[in-house]
This record gives C-alpha cells, structure tokens and sequence, in this order.
C-alpha cells in the first residue's frame, strides 16, 4: 500500500460560476505532488456545448465578447460544465500526462490535509477517504473538535508519502 510522492497527481477544480452572471463552466489543472509539471484537463465541445458558449457570450454585453464567438462541436477546450465532468476527463487524462503516476487527489497540493483520493491503491484510497470524511464534519472553530482534527491528522501523515511538519 505504500504510495511514493513522484506518483502523485492533483487536480484542482476552479470556476467563477457564482461569482459571474455568465459563468457556468469550471476548469481542471492536473499537477504533479513532485516536478511541478502540470496539464489542464481538456476534453471536445459537444454541439450543444458550443451552442451554449456562444449563446451567453452574444448576450452578455461585453463588446470584446464578439471576438470570442464562433465555439464549435470538436473543438478542444478547457471549459467543462459542471466539476462531475472535470473529475470524470481528468481521470482518463491523468495517466496520459503523467504515466507513472497511481495516485489521483481531488484537492491542491499547497493543502497539507486530508484531501479525497479519486484514483488509487483500494487500501490507501478506502484509508485515506474515510479520514477526509471525518475531517470535512469538522470546524476548526469549535474547541471540542480540535483533538479530533488532531488525530486525523496524524493518521493520514501515516499514510501520506510526503511528511509534513
């Protein structure tokens, strides 16, 4: 069961959805724990994705926007539309970039904790997942949870390959 840190990969889910009135797609970047190389998950445009870039870009009143139109079906592109769709390219295309990598996390590699493990050894990924869930009910603000935290912690620096202290 043990995992070696240069067989490591993150992805890391961003997006603005929320944060702006037409944005509804997020981008992936797969990033090795070690070697600092990354990749951006890509996959091709459906039709109806296409249809709906260019439809929200048309209206959404930026002038600098009309340059962008003209998304088309086949078209590799970084934008996906929901995070189920980026985890689900980047677990095809992290092997690709990375071939001796064994371990996907779901997560950022400047976060020294716990973090879900989507690709992996059964035992490690089953190990370390049940830690992540336990630690996800957690609030560092609340004094009663802290020797928890702390214990959770602990157990993963067990399993993890890069120790932290």
């Amino acid at each position: 069961m043990k995992v070696r840190e240069e067989n490591v990969v993150f992805l890391t889910i961003t997006s603005w959805v929320d944060a702006g009135i037409f944005a509804k797609h997020y981008y992936g970047r797969l990033r090795a724990l070690t070697g600092g190389e990354s990749f951006d998950v890509t996959h091709e445009i459906t039709q109806r994705e296409a249809d709906d870039f260019n439809r929200s870009l048309k209206f959404s009143g930026n002038p600098e926007d009309d340059a962008f139109i003209g998304y088309k079906k086949g078209e590799v592109s970084e934008r996906l539309l929901s995070k189920k769709k980026v985890i689900a390219e980047a677990k095809k295309q992290f092997k690709q970039h990375f071939p001796k990598a064994t371990v996907l996390v779901l997560g950022d590699l400047g976060v020294v904790e716990p973090q879900e493990i989507l690709v992996g050894p059964k035992e490690f990924k089953d190990k370390v997942n049940v830690l992540v869930k336990r630690y996800e009910k957690l609030d560092w603000d609340v004094e009663v949870d802290r020797p928890e935290i702390k214990e959770i912690e602990e157990k993963w620096q067990e399993l993890w390959p890069r120790k932290y202290t």
